[in-house]
């Protein structure tokens, strides 16, 4: 899209019986009624006949049914600019297909625009939302004609293969202009409800038919058929009240609008914002929740936090995290944020997370124990597990596989790969998976291709470990700021020392007696503190 065309989140309807602001108005000045958001800021086209252009059952222009699509997506803040004058009353498929062809240059008419004429191939190639309802006008003659003549198959078959024909060319031009286009094309509806019943018979037969084949035609192009037949026929004496005029009322528009065009837009994947929110679990009932800015056309200035659907927290606009605890152990929780601007308007499509706490933990043998926070917090996260007989055995060593598993799991890694040792096959599948895993993404290298899985891993295996898994998160080597202060490391690699100077550095450890003990084994009390410590490293 091209900045200079248009003013975002400055959109001004210059639509009948809407607000009316200049362009180029200020934001300061312009009536604050479009919703906070964090989704893209979409760009729409309409392309048509007499429908997409507005022309009601009186045979006026007035709103049709992109206007309200366009109202809609503006208010929720999912567009800034809208235009349908390239949608025109009698415009046949041919029509649409040529003025494409040509790059016709048309007055805008909509929002969001800076020139008040643009041309039309530029227009497809910025927009991310296309709608198109054609074909109506090429059959309407001959539907006509039946009245007195009874239908003519042959003119019928030819005309609406024509009409395919046109609709399929003028999505492959769209799609060859713009490939990420979302183009939703309109389905007929019924336009002559007020014909005889063998009229009637035949009529809604032929639309089926037509139906089913353009839909095949748009999804076979890439595009969302849209149909509207079953709306507009719940409620013909509203939606078509002229029976001398094909086209639909207002209430008939909103319909199409509301009931067809919207729900199918609104699925886009345009609109997910599921990757602007996370949860991270810091123990089984306290969870940190996360979420991006998001954007207004005034500006935001509050978050409302929603817990299981209930308003709980409101957060000022600076901040865009909050820490939640007393939470239920073992309980399933949904958090959604909603952004609130300077006129108390909520965002409309939120960002939104589900997760599960941790079971409420308990182990006999740590109530004593010095390491028994880390403990507590290492299980509630799943990196940890306890023993069968309700103990954690703190004081036991962590295997190498055992280390990896962990590892594995905190940082939540996976692989179909299977590592190269030829000690694992004693082990269980999970437990091979997890080597294999942290194999692929380098945490762990072995030796003479075996892991030796079942020996205790030593404080400095496994700070290599966490320095791998550093660099493999961070993309990007940890920078040591000196040496370590212990006085039993300096015959080691420089990987390994490297390795204990950044959990010194981060206060992940801190030696004893002025030595870091690399031979030592790991007892499964520091393996908890060094987990922990080394995850809330990551967050920063």
């Amino acid at each position: 899209m091209q900045s200079s065309k248009k003013f975002r989140f400055l959109a001004a309807s210059i639509l009948a019986c809407q607000l009316v602001v200049p362009i180029g108005v200020n934001a300061e000045e312009q009536r604050d009624y479009i919703a906070p958001s964090w989704v893209v800021q979409a760009d729409y086209v309409a392309l048509g006949d007499s429908l997409a252009h507005g022309m009601n059952e009186v045979g006026m222009i007035g709103l049709g049914y992109t206007d309200f699509v366009a109202q809609a997506l503006q208010q929720d803040g999912f567009i800034t600019s809208y235009n349908k004058g390239f949608a025109y009353s009698g415009y046949t498929t041919k029509d649409v297909l040529e003025d494409l062809q040509n790059n016709v240059e048309k007055p805008v008419v909509g929002f969001g625009y800076q020139g008040e004429k643009v041309k039309l191939r530029t227009s497809i190639k910025e927009a991310e939302i296309i709608t198109l309802n054609a074909g109506a006008n090429d059959l309407i003659p001959i539907l006509k004609e039946s009245l007195t003549t009874g239908i003519n198959a042959t003119a019928m078959l030819k005309a609406s293969q024509e009409a395919i024909k046109n609709i399929a060319a003028i999505l492959e031009e769209v799609k060859r202009l713009n490939p990420n286009a979302q183009v939703y094309v309109m389905g007929y509806y019924n336009s002559f409800p007020y014909y005889s019943k063998d009229l009637q018979t035949q009529f809604k037969m032929l639309l089926k038919v037509m139906n089913a084949t353009i839909k095949t035609t748009v999804e076979k192009a890439g595009a969302v058929f849209v149909p509207t037949y079953d709306i507009v026929e719940k409620d013909v004496p509203s939606y078509l009240p002229n029976p001398e005029n094909i086209h639909l009322s207002e209430a008939g528009y909103l319909a199409v609008a509301n009931e067809a065009f919207l729900p199918a837009i609104k699925a886009s994947t345009l609109w997910d914002v599921s990757k602007t929110i996370e949860a991270n679990m810091k123990d089984s009932t306290t969870v940190k929740i996360s979420w991006q800015e998001a954007r207004d056309n005034v500006g935001v200035t509050s978050y409302n936090v929603y817990v299981n659907g209930k308003l709980t927290f409101t957060q000022n606009a600076e901040t865009t995290a909050i820490t939640l605890d007393n939470l239920t152990a073992n309980t399933a929780y949904t958090v959604a944020i909603k952004a609130v601007d300077a006129a108390g308007i909520e965002s409309v499509q939120s960002p939104s997370v589900t997760f599960n706490t941790g079971r409420a933990l308990s182990f006999t043998d740590i109530e004593k124990h010095w390491a028994k926070e880390f403990i507590l917090k290492a299980a509630g996260a799943g990196i940890m597990n306890g023993y069968p007989d309700g103990t954690f055995k703190p004081e036991q060593f962590v295997t190498r596989a055992q280390a990896a598993s962990m590892l594995v799991r905190s940082l939540g890694l996976t692989t179909k790969e299977q590592a190269p040792f030829t000690d694992l096959t004693s082990y269980d599948v999970g437990t091979q998976s997890a080597i294999s895993a942290a194999y692929a993404y380098g945490l762990i290298k072995g030796m003479d291709g075996t892991f030796n899985a079942g020996l205790p891993i030593t404080r400095a295996q496994l700070a290599v470990m966490f320095n791998r898994a550093y660099e493999y998160q961070q993309k990007q080597p940890y920078v040591v700021k000196g040496k370590a202060p212990f006085s039993d490391i300096a015959s080691y690699d420089e990987e390994t020392k490297h390795a204990i100077t950044m959990l010194y550095e981060q206060g992940i450890i801190i030696g004893s007696e002025g030595g870091f003990a690399p031979e030592a084994p790991t007892k499964r009390g520091h393996a908890a503190k060094i987990f922990i410590n080394f995850n809330s490293l990551l967050k920063k």
